[in-house]
């Protein structure tokens, strides 16, 4: 599944915000077969908060394409804006844990 999403206003619970992360106006791209999800930081705090019906999302306005077929985008959206977050997987999941021990041998 193909996702593009982007942040119209507000806050997007699933990545930090500040300097580096998901600004309003901004958008992602997530082709087939692409890793994605929460970046680090909001796995952290998601995984230690009170397990209690939460309100999410309020003041924020966003929006997501899915499709089944992989998006193609031009060569002025990856070289010519000069607006891509290079860096973008290392600020996303760089400090992201590993928590699985895999397989027990017997």
């Amino acid at each position: 599944m193909s996702e593009f999403m982007g942040l119209i206003s507000g806050d997007y619970d699933a990545k930090a915000g500040g300097e580096d992360g998901f600004q309003p106006g901004g958008a992602s791209l997530h082709n087939v077969m692409a890793a994605h999800g929460p970046d680090a930081s909001t796995f952290d705090k998601a995984s230690s908060a009170e397990l209690a019906p939460q309100k999410v999302g309020a003041g924020s306005m966003a929006f997501m394409f899915e499709s089944s077929l992989m998006l193609g985008v031009t060569d002025w959206s990856l070289v010519r804006c000069q607006k891509v977050q290079e860096e973008y997987v290392e600020h996303s999941w760089g400090n992201l844990q590993r928590r699985f021990k895999g397989l027990v041998k017997e």
